[in-house]
């Protein structure tokens, strides 16, 4: 896999965040400056690019938020992870508008930072799969008139911003349609998320879908985006939504 990018002014965070890492089997590549870091992605030279980017947010020479919105306008898939000791709410609001994956406060727990960067790279490989998979789809195929009626509807559909509900029995296409449906609109340059809220548990898919708050509930470390905000400017497919607790189901609807 790529590497974790770790940018960050202290030598002494880069060293434990590099060993802790490596620990994990996690390779690392570590840089003082958001300058580095723009000069990397300008000139990569045999280097592979970051799976994961981890940047403080204040540093000589260059801010983490300035950083974050130059990295995202090349690579806007990648999770960027912003720490700082400077905790407070202007930054933490700051580095989400601008994209970021999480907020880490320092001084944070070890094992939860490398569990939340551990995150971001599921993340990561989860974004890549998606783009490889959406590439390779092909176009849906079908002679037949009930097929034809499908593709009208998806013709329809697609260039308005109405939610769709699509119907069928399990391994008959739905998510077929929904890419259909997102490659074809005015939202196919934006992300396509899918997740099968099925396979979530309760507890957790109002987390999942909405996000939270730092200190939201026990284990809440970080602010973290839900499945919603992650999709902003695409498209959300929720599969299987019929198994979805009818208390969230009405969340949804309104």
């Amino acid at each position: 896999m790529k590497p974790i990018w770790i940018v960050d002014d202290d030598q002494s965070i880069r060293f434990v965040l590099e060993k802790a890492l490596m620990r994990e089997g996690l390779p690392t590549r570590s840089f003082t400056s958001p300058r580095e870091v723009l000069q990397a992605l300008e000139h990569p030279g045999d280097e592979p690019g970051p799976q994961v980017l981890v940047s403080d947010i204040r540093m000589p020479g260059g801010s983490g938020l300035e950083l974050l919105g130059k990295v995202k306008e090349r690579l806007p898939a990648l999770p960027v992870i912003i720490m700082t000791a400077f905790s407070d709410l202007d930054s933490a609001v700051s580095a989400f508008q601008s994209g970021a994956f999480e907020y880490l406060p320092k001084p944070f727990d070890l094992p939860k930072a490398i569990e939340l960067i551990r995150r971001a790279v599921e993340e990561s490989q989860r974004e890549e799969v998606s783009a490889v998979a959406q590439e390779e789809t092909p176009e849906m195929l079908g002679q037949a008139p009930a097929m034809q009626d499908v593709f009208r509807a998806i013709g329809r559909l697609s260039q308005s911003h109405v939610t769709v509900m699509i119907t069928g029995e399990s391994g008959s296409g739905k998510e077929l349609v929904a890419r259909a449906l997102h490659k074809h609109s005015p939202r196919a340059s934006g992300p396509f998320v899918a997740i099968n809220t099925a396979a979530i548990p309760k507890d957790l898919l109002e987390s999942e879908l909405f996000g939270h708050e730092r200190g939201a509930f026990t284990g809440a470390q970080a602010m973290r985006r839900g499945r919603f905000e992650q999709a902003e400017g695409g498209t959300l497919f929720l599969d299987e939504i019929g198994d979805m607790p009818f208390d969230l189901q009405t969340r949804l609807l309104r």
